[in-house]
């Protein structure tokens, strides 16, 4: 009976173990969105809205390449504790010319000084704000199916005149 509960215990440790793990990511690309400056509607009963052109910009990685199609905005809600709430929906064309739509939604968390200059448009060390997202695509069935069957995180960081964002799968 005692080894059958040591077994037991130590099948338990082992489940419990490997339940616990972290998940490991996958680089998939780099995406580098070019934008135009922000238009400001105002104050809006969410916070301040802002929309964010979005006019292209390239996509490059191990597993897909190619452009990012103009026409897409970040329609971005600034709340009174000064965070970003990002809502940017654009589409990539890839190399073979393929057509993928992309939701990408996060924060932004900056002090006043830096958020100032953010949206200035002055270079801004990504180490002095917090800049995440969670990227969802949209694929039509065949070579790019995969992206359709993860979940996709992102770090990011903004550049005058474009935003750098960095893809990641969740195995």
């Amino acid at each position: 009976m005692k080894r059958y509960l040591t077994l037991a215990a130590l099948m338990l440790s082992f489940s419990l173990a490997y339940c616990q793990e972290a998940p490991k990511m996958q680089f998939v690309c780099e995406l580098n969105v070019k934008l135009n400056p922000a238009l400001v509607p105002g104050e809006t009963p969410h916070g301040i809205r802002r929309i964010i052109p979005i006019t292209g910009g390239t996509v490059t990685g191990p597993a897909i390449k190619g452009e990012i199609v103009d026409g897409g905005a970040d329609w971005q809600i600034i709340r009174k504790d000064g965070v970003a709430e990002i809502d940017a929906r654009y589409t990539i064309k890839t190399e073979d010319g393929t057509l993928i739509f992309i939701k990408n939604t996060g924060i932004r968390v900056a002090s006043p000084e830096v958020a100032a200059k953010l949206a200035k448009g002055e270079a801004v060390p990504a180490s002095e704000y917090y800049f995440r997202t969670v990227l969802s695509f949209e694929a039509p069935l065949g070579k790019y199916d995969w992206l359709n069957k993860a979940l996709f995180v992102c770090n990011a960081e903004k550049v005058p005149g474009a935003a750098i964002i960095r893809v990641w799968r969740i195995l």
